[in-house]
């Protein structure tokens, strides 16, 4: 990786315009760029501490040159970002109190990112040839694969740097070491005290990866799961019947690890996959797998109580409740709470579901309903494949997956050969509604959504049952409206 390869995918002059500053300033290229780009991952954020000019009139400088935005991140401390496109410069001077380069680096949240290179014999050496700045042993974790902070104060300086630890696990940097799994249960009640924003943003780069499963197992052993997630650790020793195997905290992690081997499937369901590829879902199909049981905790009652065994009534309802607690807390995107939020209340349907099709009971109106009810319904059957393989206790049945799986397929059809060209030529819209001397209103959706369910069903099937459907139903609307009155 020589100079021509070093910032290759990157737009525009950005490694001349930084090798001409380069030449006359002191500037140290810092941090996550020097870590990735030894382990040769791709890179689109440069770290860059200045020491001979003021990090602003550099960042404004850049900005000028390549026609990128100039944004202060932390004006108060000296730190700047020229950015676009999704590629960023920071510019920073030395951490307060630090008086060199070396004291900088040793402040830092692990030693892994403690490294910092001259930039100008960034831009002209290869990697293995740059004379690192190296005081805390960073080179040697890094190609140990360890995680390690150079001292306990350096977590208390930032608690968020326990989350990044076991973020920068799940994006495969290493194991973190013992020592520092130790100074991240001690200072876990910290957290408490950082910005939920930027707790949040910690958490949903956890869930981006594969590893998100082994990670949180990892945070619960060590202590910290318990200070982010109290809402589930409500679960912990809260039996379940004997189709389950474990406790409903145990569970809840189970079935994301679940849901973590079927997204590795090479099989993976032609449904599931087209709605994993909506920007977005990942990390709400996985926060629905660690909270779809969470309300067991609340509504539990023991064998005896309600019914012969162990019983949950309506802990959707109240899983959804505890979400939303807990997403409001964190302050988490709208869009994202809203689409987990479906998830969870719906997740028991598709079981619901699988029984009436196994009775031949399963009408085209419950099928219709479902389907309008979760219209990402795919990913309500991924969340219940994983709770379905999740569950291992001796009145289990294995091949519910494999039933599932098929009932997905049967309503992706139905949806493609009955409602998609239902969808395409309504039988009726609200002008019919009012040519027939219907007052427009509220009622109009409901008497529209029974024309279409009665069309699923066969009992309408032109225009002109639609009317007469309509007219009926009105009729009994009003009927049952002077009785009640």
């Amino acid at each position: 990786m020589r100079r021509a390869k070093l910032l290759k995918e990157w737009p525009g002059p950005v490694e001349k315009v930084l090798a001409e500053m380069a030449r006359r300033e002191e500037i140290y290229l810092t941090g996550g760029a020097v870590r990735d780009i030894l382990l040769r991952r791709p890179v689109k954020d440069l770290d860059l501490t200045v020491l001979s000019s003021p990090p602003e009139a550099l960042g404004q400088e850049l900005a000028r040159a390549l026609s990128w935005a100039l944004v202060p991140l932390h004006e108060e401390l000296g730190v700047f970002r020229v950015t676009r496109g999704g590629y960023t410069l920071d510019l920073s001077g030395l951490r307060p109190g630090a008086r060199s380069l070396e004291e900088d680096l040793r402040r830092r949240d692990f030693t892994v990112n403690a490294l910092a290179v001259p930039l100008r014999e960034a831009l002209k050496s290869p990697p293995e040839s740059w004379p690192l700045l190296d005081p805390c042993g960073g080179l040697a974790d890094l190609r140990a694969g360890r995680l390690r902070t150079p001292a306990r104060e350096n977590l208390l300086e930032d608690p968020l740097r326990i989350l990044r630890a076991y973020r920068f696990f799940a994006q495969g940097y290493g194991e973190i070491e013992s020592e520092t799994r130790k100074w991240l249960s001690e200072v876990a009640p910290k957290l408490s005290e950082v910005a939920a924003e930027r707790v949040s943003a910690e958490l949903l780069l956890i869930l981006e990866t594969p590893q998100a499963a082994e990670t949180l197992r990892l945070m619960e052993a060590d202590r910290v799961f318990a200070v982010l997630f109290p809402e589930l650790e409500e679960g912990r020793g809260i039996p379940q019947p004997d189709y389950h195997h474990l406790d409903v905290l145990g569970h809840s992690l189970e079935t994301l690890g679940e849901l973590e081997k079927i997204l590795e499937s090479p099989v993976l369901p032609e449904p599931i996959k087209e709605a994993l590829s909506e920007e977005g879902v990942l990390p709400a199909v996985k926060l629905a797998a660690l909270f779809h049981d969470a309300g067991k905790s609340r509504t539990f009652a023991p064998a005896g109580v309600r019914a012969p065994r162990i019983t949950f009534y309506e802990h959707e309802r109240a899983s959804a409740e505890m979400f939303q607690t807990w997403a409001e807390r964190l302050r988490l995107p709208r869009n994202l709470v809203k689409r987990t939020l479906r998830l969870i209340r719906h997740h028991m349907r598709p079981f619901f579901l699988l029984e009436l099709a196994e009775k031949d009971r399963l009408t085209p109106r419950a099928k219709r309903r479902l389907i309008r009810d979760v219209p990402d319904y795919p990913l309500l059957f991924l969340l219940a494949l994983a709770d379905a393989l999740s569950a291992r206790g001796p009145a289990s049945e294995p091949d519910t997956a494999e039933r599932l799986a098929a009932l997905l397929e049967d309503l992706r059809r139905f949806e493609e050969e009955v409602l998609a060209p239902a969808e395409r030529e309504r039988l009726l819209t609200g002008h019919d509604l009012i040519a027939l001397g219907l007052k427009p209103g509220p009622f109009f959706r409901e008497i529209l959504e029974a024309v279409e369910e009665a069309r699923v069903e066969g009992r309408v099937r032109d225009r002109e049952e639609a009317l007469a459907f309509v007219q009926e139903y009105v009729r009994e609307k009003m009927n049952l409206g002077e009785r009640n009155g």
